[in-house]
């Protein structure tokens, strides 16, 4: 069985493209019906330029609407910032590192400050599980 350590990979060969984002206005009620709607748990936050200016998760969401925050509530006043983001070259293990590290959940991944992708554990997980020599044992 091949060892987890042997296999080796890049963000760009992780990541989910192309990835949903919203704008800086992009209201709460918007931003859930998007999650909802797209079965993601997830979203970066984007200026017109497709740079990253932050990031917006299911928790975020909950966390608004059980504090009665008003449906127009934006993007800009939700998101978590600033984000962690990764080169489209940062290696498969560099990547579980600022998971572990940061204790995040999404790592959008950028070229030169541009929104390529977006990178979560499902992702990694399933990337290093293609390598797998044997089948899953279940039971």
């Amino acid at each position: 069985m091949t060892n987890v350590a042997e296999m080796k990979g890049h963000a760009r060969q992780l990541m989910t493209a192309p990835v949903k984002s919203v704008a800086l206005d992009t209201p709460l009620s918007e931003i859930a019906l998007l999650l909802a709607d797209a079965h993601i748990a997830g979203t970066p936050v984007t200026d017109d330029e497709g740079r990253v200016l932050g990031i917006i998760s299911e928790p975020d969401i909950l966390n608004a609407l059980l504090a009665d925050q008003p449906l127009d509530t934006t993007a800009r006043e939700l998101m978590s910032s600033p984000v962690h983001t990764v080169n489209e070259f940062e290696t498969t293990d560099e990547v579980m590192a600022l998971f572990r590290k940061h204790g995040v959940h999404h790592l959008p991944v950028v070229r030169e400050e541009q929104l390529l992708g977006i990178i979560t554990p499902a992702d990694v997980i399933r990337y290093l599980a293609r390598d797998l020599d044997e089948p899953p044992r279940v039971g």
